[in-house]
């Protein structure tokens, strides 16, 4: 019995600590950053303060571990994208289209204002950094099932990073303009300009290859 208590000690604090998150990710997406303060975490997670210190000991570290979180939402837009696509196969159009779709989630614009709010917060600036890093990863793997076709292209790196860039702009200025047929005709010109770039690399690619 002595050693089932600190299994069911790390699970519960693993739960806690998910309660936590979740009712900060929630706090973000409603409220904002401004309005997601430790004691607006507490009250919606239903937490004691010392529980929420022994997790996340400052604000700052909070708001980057919501991060994790903010990006998993991100990723389950992406296959629901995927999932209910309707246009006719194109690759290219589905990928850029998945990612512009994720790019209009809540929680990818979370994720937006945070960087925005870390321009002035040097603790938060600094906590973001390392969770964007480990963030970092699990993006490059959606990338790359997005952009499968093109994974030889030597243009793959900077296409895939041009296009993410791409919508953290569409999705900003969309939070203030919107239009369905604007957004239909930057993605189709973003979609065409890409795909020559992309194509170009793969063939130098592909006679490097054959050399």
């Amino acid at each position: 019995m002595r050693a089932s208590r600190p299994v069911r000690a790390d699970r519960d604090g693993a739960a806690m600590r998910q309660i936590l998150l979740d009712a900060a990710v929630g706090c973000l997406i409603e409220l904002g950053v401004a309005g997601t303060t430790t004691l607006a975490v507490q009250r919606r997670a239903g937490a004691s303060r010392g529980a929420l210190l022994h997790h996340f000991p400052t604000h700052a570290d909070l708001l980057a571990a919501s991060v994790a979180e903010l990006v998993k939402r991100n990723e389950q837009a992406v296959v629901t994208s995927r999932t209910g696509a309707s246009r006719p196969h194109d690759p290219l159009r589905a990928a850029v289209d998945a990612l512009a779709f994720a790019g209009r989630q809540p929680s990818y614009l979370a994720e937006l204002e945070l960087w925005a709010v870390a321009r002035t917060d040097r603790p938060l600036r600094q906590a973001l950094i390392a969770a964007e890093r480990a963030a970092k990863r699990e993006i490059d793997r959606v990338s790359a099932e997005l952009f499968a076709d093109w994974a030889g292209s030597e243009a793959y790196d900077d296409a895939v990073a041009l296009t993410q860039h791409f919508v953290r702009g569409l999705a900003i200025s969309e939070n203030l303009r919107s239009s369905q047929t604007r957004r239909e005709r930057l993605l189709s010109a973003w979609t065409e300009a890409m795909r020559p770039l992309l194509e170009r690399g793969a063939k130098k690619h592909t006679r490097r290859a054959a050399r």
